[in-house]
């Protein structure tokens, strides 16, 4: 939570830097407000027609727009980038993927021209070591959070999977859960298991876009 705090007291920072670590548990639980700002647009009959949001998850993105821009530009800052690598995005499916893996990039391993290493950037050994456990525990809240937004969002709507705004969810999430793994190889350190990761990862990918393309095709 202090991550989250933090970002919010640098509002509108541009510059400087943040690692890889204070951005995505800034990420985190950003997810988790979204989501609880959904559910309360819901429960308090905000939402209209097919939308799966209402005013209260709109405000709460305005609210945090900025900082997201501001501290998304400061973790390219951290591997060396320009801030203005966050335009990739523009490009469809292909540019949210790639600053995906921007973000989730080891945070330059000497001062670069935006500033100085963050003193949270540099591992520690006795933080490293039960990589497995952190793996494991990453896997088990995403499908935890998988699992629990197909069972509660048909809850609060009725006809939420007859929904086009469901589809789109549901393709997202398949694309979220395509670039996860690639993630995780990234904690891993022994060569070896890497290898095979990288085998498993690839048939999961080949696996995820015949699924993603399976459901643009529907739409």
């Amino acid at each position: 939570m202090k991550w989250y705090l933090k970002t919010l007291k640098q509002y509108a920072t541009f510059s400087g830097i943040t690692s890889r670590k204070e951005y995505w548990m800034f990420s985190l639980f950003n997810m988790i407000f979204v989501i609880a700002a959904i559910v309360l647009d819901h429960l308090m009959g905000l939402t209209e027609g097919e939308r799966p949001f209402g005013i209260v998850s709109i405000l709460y993105s305005l609210a945090v727009l900025i900082p997201e821009l501001a501290v998304t530009v400061r973790r390219l800052h951290d591997i060396g980038k320009s801030g203005w690598m966050i335009l990739i995005t523009l490009i469809p499916v292909a540019g949210a993927i790639w600053l995906l893996v921007l973000t989730l990039t080891d945070s330059d391993p000497k001062e670069n021209k935006y500033g100085a290493i963050p003193a949270d950037a540099t591992d520690d050994d006795s933080i490293n070591e039960p990589r497995v456990d952190i793996i494991i525990l990453l896997i088990i809240i995403w499908d935890f959070f998988v699992r629990s937004f197909w069972f509660v969002m048909p809850k609060l709507i009725p006809e939420f999977y007859t929904m086009e705004s469901s589809r789109s969810l549901n393709m997202i999430i398949s694309l979220i859960s395509m670039v996860i793994p690639v993630f995780l190889i990234s904690i891993v350190r022994n060569k070896s298991k890497q290898v095979v990761l990288y085998i498993l990862v690839t048939l999961y990918l080949m696996y995820g876009a015949y699924e993603v393309g399976t459901l643009l095709i529907k739409q």
